[in-house]
């Protein structure tokens, strides 16, 4: 049996409640592993009436759940898209907690579309932000690929590329500054215009260098989406498909009163 400090338990419990009051009603099966390993875990979570599904994904998520790590496409200078990949489909319950990740992480609300075998979602902000490409242009589609599912985050970097316009003019001021002392047009001061040029090239220099860093920051967080949009995908799967229970089918029909166990790992359909 796993032993959990108290803090690791209580965010445990806490995460549990969450997931509750977000579905209301789990149609999903607890898994009875971990049931089993964290058998005082849900001691305490059943003297708060939660839901043992709820809690096993919990545990999951508490775990970690191992994902295949997301790629950067190559989308050109002025655009970012991920790419990553989960088992399985998903259901409306599932897709209601991941368009909630993705609206808190783009802090917008946004509009889905069913297409088949396909399912996106649109960011529709509000007020001046919808003028703002990279606040405007945020994307995320689910796509059923064979067995797989591709998830594809995209979002517009053209707000940011417009805030490289004081290096541009760092740049030619420094070339004005380093013509004017070679062709001697400063007269004695040509050392000084020489020291300027080598000032404005190097700012510009840096702050490219930190607009080059807050794209890739930008490019970076939508990796950390597509990642937890794979974990809540894979952790919601993992409760679906539980091996939890044994189901006893009664064989009146052909031998009396007997009844046979059946371990069943999947849906049974009659």
């Amino acid at each position: 049996m796993a032993t959990l400090k108290e803090d690791e338990i209580r965010r445990i419990v806490n995460r549990a409640t969450m997931f509750q009051k977000f579905y209301g009603a789990s149609i999903q099966q607890p898994v009875a592993k971990l049931e089993k390993e964290y058998s005082n875990v849900f001691e305490i979570t059943d003297s708060l009436n939660l839901d043992r599904a709820f809690v096993c994904e919990a545990l999951l998520e508490y775990q970690g759940i191992p994902v295949e790590e997301p790629v950067i496409l190559d989308a050109g200078f002025n655009s970012a898209a991920i790419l990553g990949f989960s088992s399985g489909d998903f259901n409306t319950d599932t897709l209601k907690e991941l368009r909630a990740q993705i609206e808190y992480h783009f802090n917008t609300l946004g509009e889905i579309k069913h297409r088949k075998n396909k399912t996106s979602w649109k960011a529709m902000p509000k007020g001046l932000s919808r003028f703002i490409s990279s606040q405007n242009s945020p994307q995320v589609d689910l796509e059923l690929s064979g067995n797989a599912l591709k998830i594809t985050a995209k979002q517009s970097l053209k707000s940011f590329n417009k805030l490289y316009f004081p290096a541009i003019a760092g740049v030619f001021a420094s070339i004005m500054f380093f013509a004017g002392a070679v062709f001697g047009q400063m007269g004695n001061e040509g050392e000084v215009g020489i020291i300027m040029s080598v000032i404005f090239a190097s700012l510009s220099f840096l702050y490219a260098r930190f607009m080059n860093k807050r794209k890739q920051k930008r490019k970076n967080r939508l990796v950390d989406l597509v990642e937890r949009l794979q974990q809540i995908l894979e952790r919601r799967q993992k409760v679906s498909f539980s091996d939890s229970h044994n189901i006893s089918i009664p064989d009146n029909e052909y031998h009396g009163t007997e009844q046979i166990e059946i371990k069943d790992t999947k849906k049974v359909s009659n």
